[in-house]
């Protein structure tokens, strides 16, 4: 029989770390805005501007799958937190 060994810490910091990674997505259109007026040029300004949108519509995207990875990582350590603790329920059934 094999072992299985889960590293709920590891899980944890992904969740948190995917948490933070998703609010820095969010939040950096609003860096841009403030940038405006330190570009000088308006030719600066106006590639900024066309690399934002297009940025935008990318983060969009990234932000979904972000968001998914999110999820699949809470499940997963609902699912082997709620294996472990059946497991732990039949060992204790099994000694008596």
């Amino acid at each position: 029989m094999t072992d299985l060994g889960v590293d709920y810490d590891y899980l944890y910091t992904i969740k948190r770390d995917l948490k933070t990674v998703r609010n820095e997505f969010k939040g950096c259109s609003a860096h841009q805005e403030g940038m405006k007026d330190e570009y000088g040029s308006f030719l600066v300004g106006g590639a900024m501007e066309a690399f934002t949108d297009n940025w935008d519509d990318h983060r969009k995207e990234l932000l979904e799958n972000i968001e998914k990875v999110g999820s699949l990582v809470e499940q997963s350590i609902q699912a082997f937190e709620t294996l472990d603790k059946e497991l732990a329920e039949s060992t204790k059934k099994k000694k008596k």
